[in-house]
């Protein structure tokens, strides 16, 4: 098999080894949260105590960090060990600079600022959520269940994916930064092509492009599109598709 090939499956296998990891602490922080929940001072099983709901914020804000953020900078970590086998696989196609480590340590810490704000989000969603039950009056297992949708069908789905997406796309930069920086001027998409491959990744699937070619196709919009930078994020949301540099003729 390819070495490009084989690093990209590497990546992929990694980052659902990500998402399960994630999966796992959320159900954590979820469980502690309920947990958090069963304190709350009740009235005939309804919550009333806004005193407790306010301080239950600060309960919620150290749950989040303990069990998520923990966690997030935990995955991060593996990225120092996927940047390495990157360079050693593109140093198979040609000659490759060296890598600086301050541009991986900048890229992990940008990603993990980006999972750090979606923290905040939930933090002030759920807390919310704590408040406005016990102001109304809704029983502890109203309250649980609501908490329990907000961890789960909310902050879950929307993490699983982030998490795929934020490996993937620092793999891509890492490849597309030392390659540049090696003078590649050409590169090959390459990825599946399969029945659940987005249109536009089919169209471009093992085409070669100059540069400039790269960033005109990119220009366009598609379905699925997550941003302008064809290195970073290739097709958009979920891609399985990367660029490989190429040799000249």
């Amino acid at each position: 098999m390819a070495a490009d090939t084989d690093h990209y499956n590497i990546v992929e296998r990694l980052a659902e080894k990500h998402e399960q990891r994630l999966a796992d602490a959320l159900v954590k922080l979820e469980n502690r949260v309920a947990d958090l929940i069963a304190t709350a001072p009740l009235n005939d099983g309804e919550l009333f105590d806004l005193e407790w709901a306010v301080n239950a914020r600060t309960e919620i804000r150290n749950v989040i960090s303990q069990e998520y953020l923990v966690e997030i900078d935990s995955i991060i970590r593996d990225y120092n060990g996927v940047a390495t086998e990157a360079v050693e696989m593109l140093s198979k196609y040609a000659n490759v600079v060296e890598l600086d480590p301050s541009i991986i340590s900048q890229l992990q810490k940008m990603t993990f600022q980006g999972f750090e704000d979606l923290g905040v989000e939930y933090l002030d969603v759920i807390a919310k959520q704590v408040y406005e039950n016990t102001l109304t009056g809704a029983t502890f297992a109203a309250t649980v269940a609501a908490v329990r949708a907000s961890v789960s069908d909310g902050m879950g789905r929307y993490v699983k994916q982030q998490v795929h997406d934020a490996l993937v796309q620092f793999d891509r930069t890492i490849n597309a930064k030392v390659a540049l920086d090696s003078g590649a001027e050409k590169f090959i998409y390459k990825g599946p092509d399969d029945e659940v491959t987005r249109e536009f990744c089919q169209r471009h699937v093992n085409k070669v492009y100059t540069i400039d070619e790269i960033k005109k196709i990119w220009e366009g919009d598609w379905a699925g599109k997550s941003s302008s930078n064809p290195f970073a994020t290739a097709g958009g949301y979920n891609c399985r598709h990367r660029w490989r540099p190429v040799e000249e003729d």
